[in-house]
């Protein structure tokens, strides 16, 4: 794949993530999303259940044209309509037994692009699976599956899976990304008990990585390349130890082993303290995103590690520590400290923002720098060192039917922000009207404030049938 096209993976690592190849705009609004996963078990007499919802979501925004890297025009697209057609189904022909599917399909029209064109349409197959219960609390499952980990709402160190599984969103809430993402194909076994839970899962290497972004001219690619490109296996251990319910873990991948712990505390009736560790043996974020291109054919053999830094493997840490509390209005506060010591430091920053702005930079040279931050997105991993994070989610705000929602991304470095803002309100019970508004904030040499989008706002209506 030529080195132009790693421009367009750029696209996906704003707000709102507007892909060439049809990586935009999340089916389910926040406050509906969480019930639309939660399928609960049939009853008895009802051994079928589905969710299945239209939606059309329109976004628009707002592009600078002077940039502190070099990032290409014809990605300004000033607006896209993603119309989709979403089903959740769960059957249980009998009590052991029971098949899980999540697919969503999309049909995206978009400035500068022709109406038909050979992305156009896109199926998410996010979840396929079955589960067989041969005793009580132990189970067995196999196919696409979802695994989630870490009790953290920004960033998660220890949700080992959540790693080239994304799709598009309208919301960048990284709460309801990790709902509605790609799973992994996997054989999964767990047990349940009073007091505790462990598990075990393989996922096999299926085929050979992929690119950061893959065109795909019919648009029903699974993109198995991207979420069985390695085997790995994790096992977990939950268990109730002095109020902290700690959950360890035990990831296991080629060059890229960890280990990981999960804590959480209430303090009184409405405030929970938790965090996340996890820990290995890695190179830094810049190398590996250099190492990948070259391994996909992304960038040349001969690219250079850029910026410039040290290739060796070494121990290296994730952290994300926070609390949420409930407040007087019902709405819940998140505030969260994230720690990733393979993203860039200060001065790999300022490498960054000098080798962009060099007098007669080459193309294939600012496609590089971007690169890396494509892969970053890709990976699902925070660009920089040290950022902090703040949510607050007012359900029944002021009426009944209304959801208010807001975040912010800062960077603990320079002070720039990401931030989006949403409101969902239920027009009925088959109706939701949702708006989305969000933001990069902060000087031109900043992590936030070096993107080309300043304002993106996206307008969605769903159809729950």
């Amino acid at each position: 794949m030529r080195i132009g096209i790693v421009f367009i993976v750029t696209a996906m690592t704003v707000a709102p993530r507007l892909a060439i190849a049809g990586q935009t705009a999340d089916p389910i609004p926040a406050g509906v999303l969480d019930e639309s996963q939660k399928i609960s078990p049939p009853t008895s007499s009802s051994t079928f259940h589905a969710k299945v919802f239209l939606e059309d979501a329109l976004t628009t925004s707002a592009f600078e044209n002077e940039m502190p890297v070099p990032y290409p025009p014809t990605l300004a697209v000033s607006w896209q309509d993603r119309t989709s057609v979403d089903a959740i189904l769960q059957w249980k022909p009998i009590t052991s037994l029971s098949f899980t599917v999540s697919d969503r399909a999309n049909l995206y029209v978009q400035d500068q692009q022709a109406f038909i064109s050979r992305d156009t349409i896109r199926n998410d197959v996010r979840e396929g699976y079955v589960t067989w219960e041969p005793r009580t609390s132990g189970y067995l499952e196999a196919g696409r599956i979802n695994v989630r980990n870490g009790g953290a709402l920004g960033f998660n160190p220890t949700d080992f899976f959540k790693t080239r599984a994304l799709v598009g969103q309208a919301s960048l809430d990284p709460s309801v990304i990790r709902q509605n993402r790609l799973g992994t194909l996997m054989v999964r076994g767990q047990a349940v008990w009073s007091g505790g839970s462990a598990s075990v899962a393989f996922a096999p290497k299926i085929m050979s990585p992929s690119p950061v972004l893959e065109s795909d001219p019919l648009g029903v690619d699974p993109h198995v390349a991207a979420t069985n490109a390695a085997a790995r296996v994790l096992g977990t251990l939950s268990v109730d130890v002095l109020n902290l319910s700690p959950q360890l873990l035990g990831y296991f991948e080629r060059g890229r082993s960890k280990l990981g712990i999960n804590v959480s505390r209430p303090i009184g009736n409405a405030v929970i303290v938790y965090a996340e560790w996890a820990g290995g043996q890695e190179k830094n974020l810049i190398t590996r995103a250099i190492e990948f291109g070259q391994q996909t054919r992304t960038l040349p053999d001969t690219a250079s590690v850029l910026p410039p830094t040290s290739t060796s493997t070494t121990f290296r840490n994730d952290v994300a520590a926070g609390f949420s509390g409930t407040l007087a209005t019902k709405a819940t506060l998140n505030v969260e400290y994230h720690f990733h010591q393979s993203g860039l430091g200060g001065g790999d920053w300022e490498s960054w923002f000098d080798l962009g702005r060099a007098q007669g930079v080459p193309a294939a040279l600012s496609s590089q720098l971007w690169y890396l931050r494509a892969y970053a997105n890709d990976q699902q991993e925070p660009l920089t060192q040290h950022q902090g994070f703040v949510r607050v989610s007012w359900p029944r705000a002021f009426v009944n039917d209304l959801e208010l929602t807001a975040f912010a991304f800062v960077d603990l470095r320079d002070g720039s922000v990401l931030t989006q803002g949403s409101a969902n309100y239920y027009l009925s019970h088959r109706w939701t009207a949702s708006v989305y508004v969000s933001s990069n904030l902060g000087a031109p040499r900043s992590e936030r404030g070096s993107f080309p989008q300043r304002l993106s706002s996206i307008a969605q209506l769903t159809l729950y049938l």
